[in-house]
Parts: C-alpha cells; structure tokens; sequence
C-alpha cells in the first residue's frame, strides 16, 4: 500500500525551510507595520538639511527612511560577508 503523503514520483515532499519561514512572516509584519505607520501619518512636516530647510509629506519621509534602513541593512550584511570570506564573493567559497 502506497504513503498518501508520498507524491506519485515516489520521493519524499520538499522539506520547510521553517528560518526562511520564520523571515518571510516578520517580513511581511514589519512591511505592514511601516505601511500603516505611513498611512496614520499624513501631515506636512518641515525637514531640515546642513544647509536648507523643505516641507514635505510625512509618509514621504517615512517610505524613504524605510528605504535607506533597508539599504544600509543589506549593506552591511553583503560587507560582513565579505570579511568572513576574504577570498570569495562572500557566499561561503571560491568561485561560488
């Protein structure tokens, strides 16, 4: 008698990946979280640069420092794999 949770090919199903889950999930919470934050704050905001001041939507200053955490994120990320890696593209090895 045949497993019903075997597939028709006779291999086992794919196993979960419950960190890439676990990521996936916090993800999507903390981008619904920015989204909402975003939304409940739309009043104009004065912003001030070294050497200017403008005025600006305050969602606009949210999305973009959202932007820039995400990108300073990855940043430092790709470099702390680099120093871990010295000799490879920091993904675990030479001439992966």
């Amino acid at each position: 008698m045949s497993d019903p949770m075997m597939p028709s090919g006779g291999s086992p199903p794919p196993r979960r990946d419950r960190r890439r889950d676990v990521r996936l999930v916090l993800t999507g919470v903390v981008a619904v979280l920015l989204v909402w934050f975003a939304l409940i704050n739309l009043q104009d905001v004065q912003i001030h640069f070294w050497l200017t001041s403008a005025k600006s939507p305050l969602i606009v200053v949210i999305v973009i420092s959202g932007v820039l955490g995400v990108a300073i994120a990855l940043l430092s990320r790709r470099l702390a794999g680099r120093r871990r890696h010295p000799d490879g593209d920091g993904l675990g090895g030479p001439g992966n």
